[in-house]
C-alpha cells in the first residue's frame, strides 16, 4: 500500500496484535500511524515506534498508572495480585508490576490460575487462603477480563471473603470491542443473581465507561445519514467514536505541520513532522474533548466505579483527570509529562461499620501477630478471677448456712428431755428466791420438763401422724427464733420431732405465769405502773418482732406474753403458727389436741400476723 497506493498515513489496525508490526514499518518509511484500539505497553518506547500516536486512551499501561494513583489516593501500599496463565495476562501483569515498583507499592503474593478455570476450580485449588493470609487489596488483572473476573468474584462470593474487610480492584482491559458488564444480560437486563457477586468490587475503566449518553448521542447523529440502531454493531460503537477522531487528529496536524512549515504541502508526507503537531495537541471529539500527551498518546481520563449491591446502577466513587506535569521533558523522563488528579465523587459509600475504605493491613495483622493482648488477658482474667470469687464465696455462704441449718441447732431430742409432774415442778419453783403464789397457781397450768441438765422449760405437745418435712423456709425460721435474744422476748429453745407420736414445741418456763394469769386473778391487785410497763414490755418485743427476720408474732394473746420473775413481759410462742397450720394441712401433726389442755396459748390462741 505504500509503495503502491502511495500511502503516507495509516490508521488502525483494528487488531492490538498486529500493531507491534504496523509502527515499526509507519516509523521505517516515515509515516505517522494512529491506533484507535487499546493497545499494550510493547509499543510505549517512541525510539521505536516514532511515528505511533494513540488515540484511545484504554491503554494497559495507562490503566496501570490510574490503578496506581488509586492506590496511593486511599494509602494502599500492600497488594495482592490475581491473574491467569497465558502470554497476555503475563504481559498485562507486566506492566502493572513495573508502575507498582515505582511507586513503592509492594505485591505481597501473587495468585496464578489457568486460563480456562471456573470459580469451583479455583476454590478448589486453595489459592484463595493467599489471600486471606497475606493482602486486603486484591487486584485482578487477566486475559479475558469479563469472563475471569466473573469467575474470580464467584469464588470470592462463595467463600465470603468479598466482606468489607477487602477491596477487590478490577482493571476493566480490553483488547478489541468494548464488551458489555458481566451482569447485562444480551436483551439488556440486569442479571441481578450475577451483579450480586461483583457487590464492593471496584472497577476501573474510562471516565464514560458506564455511561450510555456517549453512545445514545452517536446513535442519534449516525441517525440523520439513514443509519439506523440496528445496523450498527453496539459493542464496535468505542471503535466507531475513536475511529472518527482519529482522523480529526491526523486532519487538525497536517494542517498545523503545513501551516508551520510555511505552506509547504511536502511537510505532509513527513511523518515525523505530522506526529509532533500530534504532542500536547487539544481538540473536541466525539468522545469528549481529547487532549494528547508528549508522545502523542491520549491523555487517559477514567474513573473509579463502586459496585453496590443495593443499586442497580454501578457508583462513580473516583474522577481521574489528566493534568501536565510542568518542567517535564518526555524523552528523559519516558512518560507523556501527564499525571492524573483524583476526586472523590462520593465518600463514606463503603458498607463498613464507619464507611471508611479498608486498610492494607488489618492493626492487628494477618494472623493477629501484631496486637499484644496481654493487658486484655490481664483484665479479663481479674474480672474472671473476681467473679469465680464471688460466685465460690457465695456457693461456700450456702453451704456453710447449708451445713448450719441441717445441723438444726434447735432440734431437741427426747433423750435429752426429762418430763416432769407439777409436784416436782412446784418444788423447782420454790428453790429459787422469787416464788409467790401467782408462781405456784399458775404452774399447773403449763407441761414442764427439763432440757438437758437443769433447763425449766414449758412445752406443747401435738399428735404426730407421720414424719414432718421441714422446707428451707422452715429451717431458715427456726434458726432464726433460736437466735432471738431480747429482753422481752422468751427464749425458744427447740422443737423435738419424728421419734415418737407427738412432736414437743419447747419454751422457757416464766415463773411468774402469764398476762392471762393476772387479768383472771382477784386476788392480784397491780397498780398503774405495772400495767404500763407490761404494755411498754409487750411493745417493745412485738416492735422487735416486727423489725427481726422473723417479721412477726402470729399468735399474740394474753396466754403468750409470759413474766419472768423480774416481772418483765416476755412475748413466746411467737413466729410458728404458719408452719404449724402447714403441717396439720400436710397430715403430719394434729393442733386439736393441744386445744383441749387448759394452756390456751400457742394454736388454740392464734391471732393475724401482729
Amino acid at each position: 500500500m505504500y509503495h503502491v497506493d502511495q500511502v503516507r498515513a495509516f490508521i488502525g489496525p483494528y487488531c492490538s496484535a498486529e500493531l507491534d508490526a504496523v509502527a515499526k514499518m509507519g516509523s521505517f518509511w516515515n509515516i505517522p500511524v494512529i491506533s484507535y484500539m487499546a493497545t499494550t505497553t510493547a509499543v510505549t518506547d517512541r525510539t521505536i515506534y516514532k511515528t505511533l500516536a494513540r488515540i484511545s486512551s484504554k491503554n494497559t499501561n495507562s490503566i496501570a498508572k490510574a490503578v496506581v494513583k488509586l492506590l496511593e489516593h486511599y494509602g494502599w501500599k500492600r497488594i495482592a495480585v490475581v491473574t491467569n496463565t497465558g502470554a497476555v495476562a503475563y504481559e498485562r501483569v507486566q506492566s502493572f508490576e513495573d508502575e507498582f515498583r515505582k511507586s513503592g507499592i509492594s505485591v505481597a503474593t501473587k495468585i496464578m490460575f489457568d486460563e480456562g478455570w471456573n470459580s469451583t476450580d479455583i476454590i478448589r485449588s486453595g489459592l484463595l487462603n493467599d489471600i486471606e493470609n497475606n493482602a486486603r487489596i486484591v487486584i485482578g488483572i487477566f486475559s479475558a477480563t469479563r469472563e475471569m473476573t466473573k469467575e474470580l468474584m464467584q469464588a470470592v462470593f462463595t467463600q465470603n471473603i468479598n466482606n468489607p474487610e477487602y477491596a477487590f480492584i478490577l482493571p476493566w482491559l480490553q483488547a478489541g470491542p468494548k464488551d458489555t458488564s458481566p451482569w447485562i444480560s444480551v436483551s439488556g437486563e440486569t442479571l441481578k443473581q450475577v451483579k450480586d457477586i461483583y457487590a464492593n468490587a471496584i472497577i476501573v475503566d474510562d471516565v464514560n465507561g458506564f455511561d450510555n449518553t456517549l453512545v445514545d448521542n452517536f446513535i442519534k447523529r449516525v441517525e440523520k445519514y439513514g443509519i439506523t440502531k440496528e445496523s450498527i454493531d453496539a459493542a464496535s460503537i468505542f471503535s466507531y467514536i475513536h475511529l472518527y477522531d482519529s482522523l480529526k487528529l491526523y486532519a487538525l496536524a497536517a494542517v498545523n505541520a503545513y501551516q508551520k512549515s510555511g505552506n509547504n504541502i511536502s511537510v505532509i508526507t513527513n511523518g515525523r513532522a505530522v506526529w509532533n503537531n500530534m504532542r500536547r495537541l487539544t481538540f473536541e471529539g466525539t468522545a469528549g474533548l481529547v487532549v494528547m500527551d508528549d508522545l502523542a498518546d491520549r491523555a487517559p481520563q477514567f474513573a473509579a466505579f463502586f459496585i453496590s449491591a443495593d443499586r442497580e446502577n454501578v457508583m462513580k466513587m473516583v474522577n481521574m483527570d489528566s493534568v501536565p506535569i510542568p518542567n517535564c521533558n518526555s524523552s528523559i523522563e519516558k512518560s507523556g509529562c501527564f499525571d492524573l488528579k483524583l476526586t472523590d465523587i462520593i465518600t463514606g459509600f463503603w458498607p463498613s461499620s464507619n464507611g471508611n475504605m479498608p486498610p492494607d493491613e488489618p492493626v492487628c495483622g494477618f494472623k493477629g501477630q501484631k496486637c499484644s493482648y496481654m493487658v486484655e488477658i490481664a483484665i479479663g482474667s481479674t474480672i474472671l478471677g473476681f467473679i469465680i470469687l464471688v460466685i465460690s464465696t457465695c456457693i461456700l455462704y450456702r453451704y456453710c448456712q447449708s451445713r448450719a441449718l441441717d445441723k438444726m441447732p434447735w432440734r431437741v431430742f427426747h433423750e435429752d428431755l426429762r418430763m416432769i409432774d407439777d409436784e416436782q415442778a412446784r418444788s423447782l419453783i420454790s428453790l429459787g428466791s422469787a416464788n409467790t403464789k401467782l408462781s405456784n397457781m399458775s404452774t399447773g397450768a403449763k407441761k414442764h420438763v427439763i432440757v438437758g441438765v437443769n433447763t425449766h422449760a414449758t412445752y406443747h405437745r401435738y399428735a404426730q401422724k407421720r414424719s414432718i418435712k421441714f422446707v428451707k423456709s422452715d429451717l431458715i425460721l427456726l434458726t432464726q427464733m433460736k437466735q432471738t435474744i431480747h429482753d422481752n422476748i422468751n427464749p425458744f429453745l427447740g422443737i423435738a420431732f419424728n421419734e415418737k407420736e407427738e412432736m414437743l414445741v419447747l419454751w422457757k418456763f416464766c415463773s411468774r405465769g402469764t398476762v392471762q394469769d393476772i387479768i383472771y386473778n382477784k386476788n392480784m391487785t397491780l397498780d398503774e405502773k405495772f400495767h404500763a410497763a407490761f404494755v411498754s414490755d409487750i411493745v417493745k418485743g412485738l416492735e422487735y418482732l416486727h423489725l427481726s427476720q422473723i417479721g412477726y408474732h402470729g399468735s399474740l394473746s394474753p396466754w403468750a406474753c409470759a413474766i419472768d420473775r423480774n416481772w418483765s413481759v416476755r412475748l413466746t410462742d411467737y413466729g410458728i403458727s404458719n408452719a404449724l397450720e402447714r403441717w396439720e394441712k400436710e397430715g403430719a401433726i394434729n393442733i386439736e389436741v393441744a386445744q383441749s389442755d387448759d394452756d390456751k396459748s400457742q394454736a388454740a390462741q392464734r391471732t393475724c400476723k401482729f
